[in-house]
């Protein structure tokens, strides 16, 4: 079950927040909570003592005394947990009581309707651009398995593919639309290694709709693309079958979990995503953490589409052996 949520949580935080006033011992609470929660399930346990006593230091020196709204207090121990730990993961996320209760009902609460970005399970726009060129954009990683058959059905006589992962902050495993770009095969693409198990990742063998080969792939990146957005073009670029263009990503590789810290009064919910395992990509022997992932070409995010666009034309137009295409394309060159 771990391995299906890869970083689902991390991207579902609610679009409402709400300046909730913290007693003391509220904060404590949450402290303490905080501390317990990382000694118990964080993954790194060699970094779990010098973590809890740098909090120590900072919560007896008074850095947390006068941040009394619940924000600022959990924004300053998640910056200083991310600090430490060189961790970007480890974040607090806040339910309201309505939320809360809505989480519990399971797979079947739609997600789309607390995050916009899960909205059709995170694909939310397949188009053609001039030149033939597909577009694909993928705001978060929900679940695909139905929808990923009919876009690339639609996509699947462009000459070039975009694929936009601006802002897309993670979700479930990537290796589901990684395997429409990749031949048919089980490509081992990256390792899970957790506490108790190690999972192996690969593409799929068989998939529903038709895969996109022998065509220039594009992906579009910024400092918004986290965590399982950035195994998917990390793993693609390891295997040289994209090219990424935009900014670099985030730099969160580590798969986990939100661990339960707080509930208060009126029923709504504090939880803290811990890190519980590492990933390793057959290639590199490495991942993406801290780091982030790195473009081929690097552009600023709103210039990241126009960029791969006339990319993919430049590519059409040294590939065309026909004089008039090859002139047309030529042209929509210019217009770009």
């Amino acid at each position: 079950m771990k391995t299906k949520v890869f970083a689902l949580l991390a991207v579902l935080a609610p679009v409402l927040c709400f300046a909730q006033v913290l007693s003391q011992q509220d904060k404590q609470i949450i402290f303490d909570n905080v501390k317990d929660a990382l000694q118990k399930t964080y993954h790194f346990k060699e970094k779990v003592p010098n973590i809890l006593n740098q909090l120590d230091r900072n919560w007896k020196a008074g850095h947390y005394a006068q941040l009394n709204k619940r924000e600022e207090f959990t924004n300053e121990i998640s910056n200083n947990l991310k600090e430490i730990a060189k961790d970007n993961h480890l974040n607090f996320f806040y339910a309201t009581a309505d939320e809360a209760r809505e989480q519990e009902k399971g797979p079947n609460m739609p997600w789309g309707l607390i995050n916009p970005k899960f909205l059709n399970n995170g694909l939310n726009k397949a188009e053609i651009l001039e030149g033939d060129i597909g577009y694909l954009r993928i705001q978060a990683f929900g679940s695909m398995d139905e929808i990923l058959p009919a876009a690339f059905k639609f996509l699947s006589e462009t000459r070039a593919l975009i694929i936009d992962l601006r802002g897309n902050g993670g979700g479930m495993l990537s290796n589901l639309a990684a395997s429409y770009i990749l031949p048919e095969d089980s490509i081992l693409i990256n390792t899970i290694y957790w506490n108790d198990r190690t999972d192996s990742i690969f593409t799929h063998r068989k998939i529903a709709g038709p895969r996109y080969l022998d065509r220039p792939v594009y992906l579009l990146t910024d400092k918004g693309t986290f965590s399982s957005a950035e195994e998917f073009a990390y793993d693609l670029q390891a295997l040289k079958r994209v090219t990424i263009v935009g900014e670099t990503t985030g730099g969160g590789a580590n798969p986990g979990g939100i661990v339960p810290i707080y509930t208060f009064k009126d029923s709504s919910r504090l939880g803290l995503f811990v890190s519980m395992a590492h990933v390793v990509n057959p290639i590199t022997k490495g991942n993406w953490e801290g780091k982030g992932v790195k473009p081929d070409i690097q552009v600023g995010s709103e210039e990241a589409l126009t960029k791969a666009h006339h990319l993919a034309l430049e590519y059409l137009v040294q590939k065309e052996t026909n004089a008039l295409i090859k002139k047309e394309y030529e042209e929509m060159l210019k217009r770009i």
